[in-house]
């Protein structure tokens, strides 16, 4: 899941993905439809609540990360991350891109 402005903003940044990515514009579209088939977008009044505590746990270390958290505490989830700045809350579990592949390794 993430919070719905992250869909929104990818929009913001299509030419440097197409650009950085050497895709057609419309293969990078179609990409990210792809994408968003298997991620659940979190409106912003559903985790709106949790922003305050978000922003208390890590506001001072990152702000660009509270409304992760926030919509994280909201959604009782844990947060994949490879962002240090996650490690200085207690708020939800995080998990970095190498907890995940682990816990293939376990199965």
């Amino acid at each position: 899941m993430t919070p719905a402005f992250v869909h929104e903003e990818l929009g913001n940044y299509e030419e440097l993905i197409v650009e950085k990515s050497g895709m057609e514009p419309a293969r990078v579209k179609q990409f990210v439809d792809l994408l968003f088939q298997y991620i659940d977008v979190v409106p912003a009044d559903e985790f709106y609540s949790a922003i305050e505590n978000a922003d208390d746990a890590i506001g001072d270390t990152d702000p660009n990360d509270v409304l992760y958290l926030a919509c994280a505490i909201a959604s009782d989830a844990a947060i994949w991350s490879d962002d240090s700045d996650f490690d200085e809350q207690s708020l939800v579990e995080t998990y970095t891109t190498a907890d995940v592949l682990n816990s293939f390794d376990t199965l």
